[in-house]
């Protein structure tokens, strides 16, 4: 049985096994299985086989790379989502970006290059939904 096709990222996520909260500042390479919601400040980069979602309060800089990707905040650096790549409305990203498929909001701000390696179109759309839902967070 195949499961409902989503657009966002986040809906195909129940939970995050990994929370950097918005206070906190990590320097290194954060490397991993699961899923990460980061709300605070990194510098360095990423190597997750699952999915990173930046908070709208989030601050990246470095590379990004990971299966499933969800800008939200800042980065300034490479992003490569093996996978999926959404940029919401409140992205900010100053740096190239690579995808299988990639989606970016009308509002998105984006000073780079995309490339996309599966043969699909960027998907152009207009955000609804204000944030991550909360439910999907793990306490």
């Amino acid at each position: 049985m195949k499961s409902k096709p989503y657009r966002r990222i986040s809906d195909l996520t129940a939970q995050f096994s990994t929370v950097i909260g918005a206070s906190a500042v990590f320097h290194g390479k954060l490397m991993g299985e699961g899923n990460f919601v980061i709300y605070g400040s990194i510098k360095g980069e990423s190597d997750v086989r699952g999915t990173i979602i930046l908070h709208e309060s989030g601050y990246w800089e470095g590379s990004i790379v990971a299966t499933n990707v969800v800008i939200s905040g800042t980065v300034h650096g490479d992003i490569v989502a093996k996978e999926k790549l959404e940029l919401t409305d409140t992205a900010k990203i100053k740096g190239n970006v690579v995808g299988g498929i990639v989606a970016v909001s009308d509002n998105a701000a984006f000073d780079g290059e995309i490339h996309i390696t599966k043969k699909q179109h960027i998907t152009f759309f207009n955000e609804r939904r204000n944030g991550l839902d909360p439910a999907l967070v793990k306490k």
